[in-house]
């Protein structure tokens, strides 16, 4: 791997760091917007189906954009094996700036997306806030 081929890998890496940690930044705001609207549709006394529902989405857009998220980290972790692999073999098939067609050569089709969404949706840094606002707004 070249001098220029390593500093291509570092740009990207930088790029891809901001933007990862630019997503978590969004997830809280998202995660935000769910406790104030929560909160205000409880004040406002709105059935709680209609609270149930935009938790729902707002949970579903927050596994959404974590799952961008772990896209990133993906080819974070990508990156940073190849630079290590640099060390110790010249021979590395990793190229910079293939974010997207990896992300493309890997897509799993529009099942696979949906269960991805779902899996990340499941995670607990995602679940809260939202299963315990929906508690909340049932038994108020």
């Amino acid at each position: 791997m070249t001098i220029e081929h390593n500093a291509n890998f570092v740009k990207e890496w930088q790029e891809l760091h901001n933007c990862h940690e630019s997503y978590e930044r969004f997830a809280l705001i998202i995660k935000l917007l769910a406790i104030t609207l929560t909160v205000l549709l409880i004040v406002l006394v709105q059935p709680y189906l209609v609270t149930l529902l935009v938790l729902a989405i707002l949970w579903l857009q927050e596994a959404i954009w974590k799952t961008y998220q772990a896209r990133a980290g993906d080819r974070i972790a990508l990156i940073e094996q190849a630079l290590t692999d640099n060390k110790h073999n010249e021979k590395n098939s990793t190229s910079a700036f293939q974010f997207y067609s990896q992300w493309s050569n890997n897509r799993a089709g529009a099942f696979g997306l949906i269960m991805e969404y779902l899996k990340n949706a499941m995670k607990p840094t995602v679940v809260y806030p939202y299963v315990p606002l929906m508690i909340i707004a049932l038994i108020t």
